[in-house]
């Protein structure tokens, strides 16, 4: 049970929730968000190209929240870009982007996060600590931007000694760039930085967006307020899913983005050399998924050679431009 919040003045932030489909605890989350903001309609609710259905669903569990209706799932980008804009075009001075798989564990959370962007005058970016699903059990999300001999050190690392301590500790902190689970946006920042990189759809594009921030003079600010349960579900990043295609492209894509031929054509190399190994060893093994793993690995080799051709994103890229 929550202890009765301090509501934020009205038209100072608004929360932001994009989802394509519903998700577990999505009535909660908005619920919880409704309760920390001076007027629900605050909350806002981008239906993310379900057809439709999640507008009908809003209107009958969650009729007070502003509800925004596009008719093409965007992914993290396209959806959360709706609801960005709308914060921008109707003048709030924060917007808050959080998971609709998510629910609120510290009532005060908004106004500790405020409190944490006015001290930070240039931060364009705010998160705090999340729980990754109960409380006490901290999600990282401060993160470090890709680099490959950093991250052929970090996987080295890993398999040896395994992952290290969060970096999500008890000290608010500059840092390179946030996990975009829960990330509070001043918006005025968003105004000449821009908002999320829609070709990336999801997956590396809070690095990109933290890339362009700083080179605007602008930073990231972890502050150890607690925040939310993030209910992430287990499934879906096998090594030759869709989330997982889109990160190792999205890694490459931003390398290429920002002029850096040779990160995005070491990091191509390595992906694509251990997607070889993965396939050659699902097949050896006579694995009934050894065929996901060669489609994966042949996907990923012809989204390579795209990128560093620069040619013009298609269906050859894949989501949201085309299919896996």
């Amino acid at each position: 049970m929550m202890n009765s919040p301090i509501k934020m003045p009205q038209r100072k932030l608004a929360v932001v929730v994009a989802t394509h489909a519903y998700y577990y605890p999505l009535e909660k989350c908005l619920a919880d968000f409704a309760a920390l903001v001076e007027d629900p309609r605050d909350v806002i609710l981008v239906d993310n190209g379900s057809e439709g259905r999640m507008t009908e669903w809003a209107a009958q569990n969650a009729p007070s929240v502003t509800t925004l209706t596009r008719e093409i799932n965007g992914y993290f980008c396209g959806g959360y870009n709706e609801g960005l804009q709308y914060a921008v075009d109707n003048d709030y001075e924060y917007a808050l982007i959080v998971n609709a798989d998510t629910d609120v564990c510290n009532p005060n959370m908004l106004v500790e996060m405020i409190e944490a962007a006015e001290r930070h005058a240039q931060a364009a970016f705010i998160g705090p600590k999340v729980y990754l699903r109960e409380v006490g059990n901290i999600q990282n999300t401060v993160l470090t931007f890709p680099n490959f001999f950093r991250n052929l050190t970090s996987f080295f690392r890993h398999k040896l000694i395994g992952s290290p301590p969060s970096a999500s500790d008890d000290q608010e902190k500059r840092v390179e760039f946030l996990n975009g689970v829960c990330v509070l946006c001043r918006v005025d920042a968003l105004r000449e930085i821009g908002l999320l990189d829609e070709t990336m759809g999801g997956y590396v594009e809070d690095t990109d967006w933290s890339w362009r921030a700083i080179q605007k003079g602008w930073y990231s600010v972890y502050t150890p307020v607690e925040s939310i349960v993030h209910h992430q579900p287990d499934e879906g990043y096998e090594h030759y899913s869709l989330k997982s295609l889109m990160l190792r492209r999205n890694t490459i894509y931003w390398h290429h983005k920002r002029g850096s031929r040779l990160e995005a054509t070491l990091y191509g190399w390595s992906a694509r050399s251990l997607a070889w190994l993965r396939a050659k060893q699902a097949r050896m093994g006579g694995r009934n998924d050894a065929h996901e793993f060669e489609h994966y690995l042949r996907r990923l080799a012809e989204i390579d050679a795209g990128i560093r051709a620069d040619r013009t994103p298609g269906d050859w890229f894949g989501p949201p431009a085309g299919t896996f």
